[in-house]
């Protein structure tokens, strides 16, 4: 069964998808913050670098916004007086100082600023409205070739004048009256925005891409979903009066209301948050006993399987195969679970057998299909790991629920006892250099004050003795790994 489940309270929206009885994605929107994928802002060019062809925009966040030039291709020809198919140097389209209107492609993540565009695209449901482009895509999952000419012909027809249009896979079977009627509310948006533009000031929002209720509706609800269950019933009738007004009415029998939030929580009745739980471990246990170990770096994630306490019952070979392909099903699961983009390097247990090989790949890439996310795979390296890429769109899963560690700042590791130690009589051995204190007091936690007392206490001692000073020891039941040094006149 697929089911989406929906949880409002009043600090944030959840969703979650769940296929087959697993739960595959998470879609999280705190009020203090909001996405702001998709959403478009009035800026103002802060710096243009010629020899990176882009530019950073003043967009009113905290960092600046990166504007690549080829991003900027049609704005230039519809707003700059740009030349047709322009290859000018962005030097020569822009100055510090000009106004720009830019839509968010990438969020802010780490120490970059947004990666944005004025390849502007207005999303609904059965269409993307491409206002500065004049062209017709059609969605690659829409592979039967008479539906896709159908599609092209009506669209011909019917795209505004100038503009153009990426056909979703939802389109898939509908009729001229459900384009016509979406191309007319799309448009009214975009004429809303440029409306907007000139009185806009810097870093003024012209469009917010609508919240997680809608994009659920929207990008996921459809006849494959057998059940939409939501916990608030001011929602629940936002969600019948969206299915009236843009979705067929079949759905409506889908829509459930869940009544005893106040009993228990609707993400506890469905176990979603053991596995929200689960999805924040770098370990994945798979049912064959083998597991995943998943790590996010900066630069990519690295995915490891291990046959753990699969020791299978034929041979080896048979035994990695198994876990390979079971771990080639759960990867793109964790992937989307997790909100994972970007590169992704797996390391498959080594397979001798080429054939096997093909089977794990095509284990791989038929799991990714059920994903709505744009993914690609490289296929097997020279040194035997798969490469693939998934885009990037919103917040991994772990930003909603994790922070760094004050100790350890994002490592995993902390300081050792021994080298803490040895920081600390080098810490003390400065202070007793101050005339004019006469008491070291040094407050540590009940392991290291042992270590410390075993080894290094006398020691210590009889130095401070030498400089006239006193040492005092204090247990600090509150700090686990960490010292403080206090010193007493």
């Amino acid at each position: 069964m697929n089911q989406i489940v929906i949880n409002i309270d009043e600090f944030q929206s959840r969703a979650a998808i769940i296929e087959d009885g697993k739960v595959v994605e998470i879609l999280v929107e705190r009020e203090e913050e909001g996405r702001i994928n998709g959403s478009i802002y009035k800026g103002k060019v802060a710096n243009v670098l010629p020899g990176m062809e882009s530019a950073f925009v003043n967009i009113g966040l905290e960092k600046n916004g990166f504007l690549y030039v080829n991003d900027l291709r049609e704005f230039e020809e519809k707003y700059l007086d740009g030349i047709l198919n322009s290859s000018r140097p962005i030097e020569d389209i822009l100055n510090v100082g000009d106004d720009v209107v830019v839509q968010i492609l990438n969020e802010p993540r780490g120490t970059k600023g947004a990666r944005v565009t004025t390849h502007f695209t207005i999303p609904g449901k059965y269409l993307v409205l491409m206002p500065n482009n004049d062209h017709i895509a059609i969605s690659k999952k829409i592979r039967d070739e008479e539906e896709r000419e159908r599609l092209e012909n009506i669209f011909k027809e019917i795209k505004p004048e100038n503009m153009g249009v990426i056909i979703r896979t939802a389109a898939f079977g509908k009729s001229e009256f459900h384009f016509e009627r979406e191309i007319e509310y799309l448009v009214k948006k975009w004429e809303d925005i440029e409306k907007k533009i000139k009185g806009a000031k810097i870093g003024e929002v012209l469009y917010k891409d609508n919240g997680i209720i809608t994009t659920v509706l929207r990008d996921i609800f459809s006849n494959d979903i057998d059940e939409l269950i939501v916990d608030n019933e001011e929602v629940y009738w936002e969600v019948i009066d969206y299915i009236n007004a843009f979705s067929e009415k079949t759905l409506k029998t889908k829509i459930k209301l869940y009544r005893d939030g106040k009993e228990k929580d609707i993400f506890d009745l469905y176990g979603i948050n053991e596995e929200i739980d689960k999805a924040l471990n770098e370990v994945v246990w798979l049912e064959c006993g083998g597991y995943l170990v998943i790590q996010k770096t900066e630069a990519l994630i690295s995915i490891d399987v291990n046959t753990g306490k699969n020791t299978g019952s034929l041979n080896l070979e048979e035994t990695v195969v198994n876990t390979n392909i079971e771990a080639a099903k759960e990867i793109p699961r964790q992937l989307r679970l997790r909100n994972f983009g970007g590169i992704i390097i797996i390391d498959f247990i080594d397979m001798r057998v080429e054939e096997d090989k093909i089977k794990v790949l095509e284990a791989l890439e038929k799991h990714l299909q059920r994903d709505r996310i744009k993914n690609n795979i490289v296929h097997f390296t020279d040194l035997g790991l798969v490469e693939m890429t998934r885009k990037r769109a919103g917040k991994p899963l772990a930003y909603y629920f994790q922070e760094v560690c004050p100790h350890c700042n994002g490592t995993g590791k902390i300081k050792s006892q021994d080298a803490l130690i040895h920081e600390l009589m080098k810490e003390i051995k400065m202070c007793s250099e101050d005339k004019d204190i006469s008491t070291i007091k040094v407050k540590l936690s009940k392991t290291l004050i042992e270590s410390f007392k075993e080894i290094y206490f006398e020691i210590i001692k009889e130095f401070l003795k030498m400089k006239k000073k006193a040492i005092e020891l204090e247990v600090d039941t509150n700090n686990s790994c960490q010292y403080e040094i206090i010193l007493v006149k």
